[in-house]
């Protein structure tokens, strides 16, 4: 699942995106594209140092990664759970935690994201985190089933 949300290589397409100039501006627009259900907005602010991950991926390869993160990340409504950080793995990297409401569950869920230009794109999302979209909350409501396991 993890790898679903890095970027890889592949196709080229046209650069035409401006990220935004704040890591946490970057998830919200992110989120906010994820409730909106467009891929085309989340295709803009998904990447990694090399750009949108539309300017290198095959476009198809890219709509099926972005669903399946939509899938993931739908939500009611979110809250950034901490101010940005510097990820302790990469000082280019920030870490952006943020609290989903979904059908009761809250989990936590930690983007990473990096500078590109002047902004900051969306690189890689602990979907695990955001707990399975099919299954209840857990114990604690984090999102994660009674029994991942199963």
């Amino acid at each position: 699942m993890i790898a679903l949300a890095t970027a890889a290589c592949g196709g080229h397409h046209a650069d035409t995106a401006t990220a935004p100039t704040d890591p946490e501006a970057s998830v919200r627009q992110f989120l906010n594209a994820v409730k909106a259900n467009s891929l085309i907005a989340m295709r803009d602010l998904w990447g990694s140092e090399r750009g949108p991950a539309a300017t290198y991926l095959n476009s198809t390869e890219v709509d099926q990664r972005l669903s399946v993160i939509r899938t993931y990340l739908e939500h009611e409504r979110f809250e950034f759970a901490q101010p940005n950080e510097v990820d302790p793995g990469n000082s280019a990297q920030r870490i952006v935690k943020v609290r989903l409401t979904r059908k009761g569950c809250q989990p936590v869920v930690p983007f990473t994201l990096v500078r590109w230009k002047n902004g900051w794109l969306v690189k890689n999302i602990d979907l695990p985190s955001a707990g399975n979209p099919a299954r209840s909350c857990g114990p604690e409501g984090t999102g994660a089933g009674a029994n991942p396991g199963t």
